[in-house]
């Protein structure tokens, strides 16, 4: 799998984004692919991770990727609807910060995240918005992750 972040993404206009990032975007996802293939390599999935970008979700689901990462700064429930039909896997989107909080906040975050989702069955990838911040304790990683398998395997 390849991730291709944008992690200053955030930082645009949504006018600005559209014409930065977005067309770099889509030519990743549209040449990697037959790039990897000409050099007889496997084609493999690919994220897009625009960090901030969220007023772009739309567009972003249009760009040939087959996971959108997403921040924790969106509704689940929200960019499920704005996805419809197409086939796109998203990834995210706790605030990496919970992690620092009670093992009650923990559990909270979890719980909103999957059921805005839909749950526990397919059609996203858990996962912190940005990724694990420094000095949080492995316990609360190892909690966040045990939530997680707990609430998605009933």
């Amino acid at each position: 799998m390849i991730q291709v972040f944008d992690s200053w993404a955030g930082e645009l206009s949504p006018s600005t984004f559209k014409k930065f990032s977005e067309p770099y975007l889509a030519y990743i996802a549209q040449h990697l692919p037959r790039k990897l293939k000409a050099m007889g390599l496997e084609v493999v999935p690919m994220i897009v991770f625009a960090k901030g970008a969220n007023q772009s979700i739309d567009s972003i689901c249009n760009l040939g990727y087959n996971v959108v990462g997403l921040d924790w700064l969106v509704d689940p429930a929200e960019v499920v609807k704005i996805r419809g039909d197409r086939k796109i896997v998203f990834q995210g989107n706790a605030d990496p910060g919970v992690l620092y909080g009670s093992r009650e906040s923990i559990s909270e975050t979890v719980e909103e995240m999957v059921k805005g989702f839909g749950g526990g069955k397919g059609g996203w990838i858990a996962n912190l918005g940005h990724g694990i911040t420094p000095f949080v304790n492995p316990d609360d990683l190892k909690f966040y992750l045990e939530e997680i398998q707990r609430l998605t395997s009933q």
